[in-house]
């Protein structure tokens, strides 16, 4: 239906008003799609007086949770949808970074819809964790890949709180990298970032932080089941890498390290361990 619209012939001033039948019909003519489906995305994606209104009270900077042209390019007017291209194709844009995280940006999705977002989301995180293997494996390091809890007291490594991604051993560093793959949706209002960096100091910090510890206690064990060399005297280095840059990177005490996956294998080579807070080849130093 964007791609439809954004399309659309307008007169002098930029603007065109459509029937939404219209849209349906070329929409479909095109893509071959169900009509009744082109329909309904027409439907999300008009605002008009009844969802422009707040549903309930919240801050204006709450954005996630305000219905806005970003979302719903198609403005209700007099029975027609305005067709305006500069905002049509900010909307596509819109789309595109939520789809690209596996969500769309609204609440009341139909359940199939919510249940395809799931099955892709998921696919995006095992995408991450893969490429971070195969980042490991093209470097030639030793490494464990998805150690659970009942797999690493077999290895020698009891009380492992979690499941840790990705255990990579170092020779050469004489470093063990604790890895923490995360995938997050993004924040933008003032409120869900601050519940982002939350979520990721007060669950995946602190967790990645208790496995490093247990591998610490038993980092010996912890080498073998990346079978790395024996007799080695080994650094635990806890590193959370994410698909894009994470905001928690930043916070004045951050206590791990962070990472982008692209720039993992830069990370892992480097003569030097990464420090707290965000790491990356590009970094400068003030």
């Amino acid at each position: 239906m964007l791609a439809t619209v954004a399309d659309w012939p307008t007169g002098p001033e930029g603007i065109a008003a459509v029937a939404a039948e219209d849209l349906v019909r070329e929409a479909a003519a095109w893509s071959r799609l169900p009509e009744p489906d082109l329909a309904s995305a027409g439907d999300r994606l008009r605002l008009h007086p009844g969802n422009a209104a707040p549903a309930g009270p919240h801050s204006y900077t709450e954005v996630e949770r305000r219905t806005r042209p970003s979302t719903h390019p198609l403005i209700d007017h007099g029975g027609r949808l305005l067709v305006l291209p500069w905002v049509v194709h900010a909307a596509q844009e819109v789309y595109a970074a939520y789809l690209d995280e596996g969500r769309l940006p609204h609440a009341d999705l139909p359940k199939p819809v919510g249940e395809a977002l799931r099955r892709h989301r998921q696919h995006l995180d095992e995408r991450l964790e893969a490429d971070l293997k195969a980042i490991a494996l093209d470097a030639g390091l030793p490494h464990r890949f998805r150690l659970l809890e009942k797999e690493a007291a077999q290895l020698g490594i009891p009380g492992l709180s979690g499941e840790i991604d990705l255990l990579i051993a170092d020779p050469a560093s004489r470093r063990l990298w604790v890895i923490e793959a995360k995938n997050p949706e993004g924040a933008v209002a003032p409120h869900n970032l601050v519940q982002h960096i939350r979520r990721f100091t007060e669950r995946y910090r602190d967790k990645l932080l208790a496995k490093a510890a247990t591998i610490t206690t038993d980092a010996a064990a912890a080498a073998r089941a990346c079978q790395a060399p024996a007799g080695l005297e080994w650094t635990v280095v806890p590193l959370i890498v994410t698909r894009t840059i994470e905001p928690a990177a930043f916070i004045s005490d951050p206590r791990v390290a962070y990472a982008i996956a692209d720039h993992l294998a830069h990370t892992l080579a480097a003569a030097q361990p990464p420090q707290p807070g965000w790491n990356s080849p590009y970094k400068q130093t003030i």
